[in-house]
């Protein structure tokens, strides 16, 4: 039986009360296709008012008589979109590659969905929206989904995509030589074939619960074949994808130009465009300094910028240069110990920086209160978050610090200094150059120092800082996830991911366990209870201090009409146009 988006928006919707969870239900595949096919869900009216003309009298009045009027309001005008214009948009992060095979950043994250298309889409609900397939059809025992491709799609070089085109991306993400991040997410799938030119059967060993959500990252994007195969890998500098953009010139460290793919005709259904995007070229400008965005973005140099930082949206606000449009990321910024290097292979040790750190202090001076202290390793959003969790919360009391580094064998000296095997703690606190980071790590700084550990601050670019974290290079660190599936946890917590995403080294098999159980639960409800059992025994092991939930922004030129927020917070250029 085919399952159509409809039914997929009904499933979420019954998830959404299941959960009783505030904010969006992170996506979730259906728990049991319905009994029998039905067609994707009509467009929605843009109005309420009927769209056809009112009929008239065909009696013609009398010749002698006054035709007895009526006046008639004025006709809307109808504005028809102007096309061309370049809109620039400023990232911290240059990419260092645009293949979606490739590593994961955010540079990657920002480019990579208008070079690429997915087989499915998120709305700005979580929801799942159809895209490159327009339909699909889970078995009863959801080891096998079968996609059926729009007709008529095209890559940039002219190639088709095709049902054979969607396998091959694939393989290079779940084959033998993957060095894909999305390996671990896609690591149900066990078969990826074409039955026919438009249908694609992925077979699993078994159910998936992350799968329609992996399926929407830019890091599931279908690439072409004759482009991969011929460029090798060059294919990172020179992308060749299906979407709404292509790839026009690349100058390192300064900016990277995509220009309208002219022949674009299958959007998501969360835009109003059926075809090539209104806009001529898409402009990315490396600025790494908040600061810098913001006045290039007042000067109008750019005409995007993401901000995270709590001064520069007040700012905005009262002066109302530009359009200031939420975006909601289903993000927590945590505090991660290094969990595998003395002494914070000692929970006791973990325990007491926890509970040395003041979060309402870090909202207010560090992210001037546009965020919310956190308490639980997931974000509010999720299915799974819980608010009888902050019962397990490390909260602020430094007196409880100092005995539980004693506990631990720590010695203070007469200074106040903490020593740890006869030597004074000199501590390193990682973070990657974004806004707020520095400002939070100077809290902490702060914090810190007030029960008698000393705090130096290393910050570097995310990838610098990545690579550092994975190599274990520091005592604690400050990071942040975005991510759209409660599968974040295992991400980030997973002792399969120590050397990659999990940073902390953090390892219990417990969670473990319960982790690969929610991964592969379709149940929603049932879901939601693993991942909450997962957090208190993560809470119990204290391998982060999650501190707030941010509040996230786009700033737009006031200029610019048209851009949809999808989910994740990914901006949709297809009805996008400059006055």
């Amino acid at each position: 039986m085919r399952l159509r988006p409809y039914h997929l928006i009904i499933l979420l919707i019954v998830a959404l009360l299941l959960t009783a969870c505030g904010g969006a239900p992170a996506a979730q595949p259906p728990a049991a296709p319905p009994a029998e096919p039905t067609t994707a869900p009509a467009t929605e009216p843009e109005s309420e008012t009927d769209a056809t003309e009112p009929e008239t009298d065909a009696t013609e009045p009398d010749a002698t008589e006054e035709p007895a009027t009526e006046p008639t309001p004025d006709e809307p005008e109808v504005v028809e979109p102007v096309a061309g214009g370049r809109v620039t948009r400023a990232m911290t992060t240059e990419p260092t590659g645009l293949d979606p095979a490739g590593a994961q950043g955010s540079g990657q994250n920002v480019v990579l969905p208008y070079i690429f298309d997915t087989l499915v889409a998120q709305d700005s609900q979580n929801v799942i929206q159809p895209f490159l397939a327009e339909s699909w059809e889970i078995s009863d025992d959801a080891t096998t989904i079968d996609f059926f491709l729009r007709e008529g799609i095209t890559f940039h070089d002219g190639t088709t995509l095709d049902a054979a085109a969607v396998v091959a991306s694939f393989e290079r993400l779940i084959g033998p030589d993957s060095t894909s991040p999305m390996a671990n997410s896609l690591s149900a799938v066990t078969e990826v074939e074409a039955l026919d030119d438009l249908t694609v059967r992925f077979t699993f060993d078994e159910p998936s619960a992350i799968f329609f959500t992996t399926l929407t990252s830019p890091y599931s994007g279908i690439t072409s074949p004759s482009a991969v195969e011929a460029l090798g890998d060059e294919f990172a500098q020179q992308p060749v994808g299906s979407g709404p953009f292509m790839l026009k010139n690349w100058d390192p460290g300064i900016e990277l130009v995509l220009e309208r793919n002219p022949d674009y005709a299958w959007p998501p259904p969360m835009v109003s465009n059926p075809g090539a995007p209104y806009l001529e070229e898409l402009s990315f400008k490396v600025v790494p300094d908040a600061a810098t965005q913001l006045t290039a973005l007042r000067a109008g140099e750019v005409d995007i910028i993401f901000l995270n930082q709590p001064d520069h949206i007040t700012r905005l606000r009262q002066s109302g240069d530009a359009t200031l449009v939420p975006v909601s990321l289903n993000s927590l910024v945590y505090l991660g110990f290094n969990t595998v290097k003395p002494p914070f292979d000692n929970l006791l040790v973990r325990q007491a920086i926890s509970h040395a750190i003041n979060k309402e202090d870090i909202v207010l001076a560090a992210v001037g209160g546009e965020g919310a202290p956190a308490f639980a390793p997931l974000a509010t959003t999720f299915p799974g978050f819980d608010a009888s969790l902050q019962e397990l919360e490390l909260a602020y009391d430094p007196n409880m610090s100092a005995e539980l580094l004693t506990e631990a064998g720590l010695t203070q000296d007469a200074s106040g200094i903490w020593s740890f095997e006869g030597e004074p703690l000199a501590l390193t606190l990682l973070t990657f150059t974004r806004a707020p980071n520095q400002d939070v790590a100077t809290v902490i700084q702060a914090q810190l120092s007030q029960i008698g550990v000393p705090v130096e601050i290393q910050q570097f670019d995310a990838p610098a800082a990545g690579r550092a974290a994975v190599a274990g290079e520091y005592d604690l660190l400050i990071w942040r996830y975005d991510w759209n599936d409660p599968d974040v946890l295992a991400m980030n917590l997973s002792s399969s991911r120590i050397g990659s995403t999990n940073r902390v080294a953090y390892s219990n098999p417990e969670v473990d366990e319960l982790l690969a159980e929610a991964v592969r639960e379709l149940d929603t409800a049932r879901r939601a209870e693993l991942y909450l059992e997962a957090q208190r025994l993560i809470m119990a092991d204290a391998p982060w201090q999650p501190l707030y939930t941010p509040l996230d922004m786009l700033a737009v030129n006031p200029n610019l009409e048209g851009i949809v927020v999808s989910g994740m917070g990914r901006i949709l250029m297809n009805d996008a146009t400059l006055r």
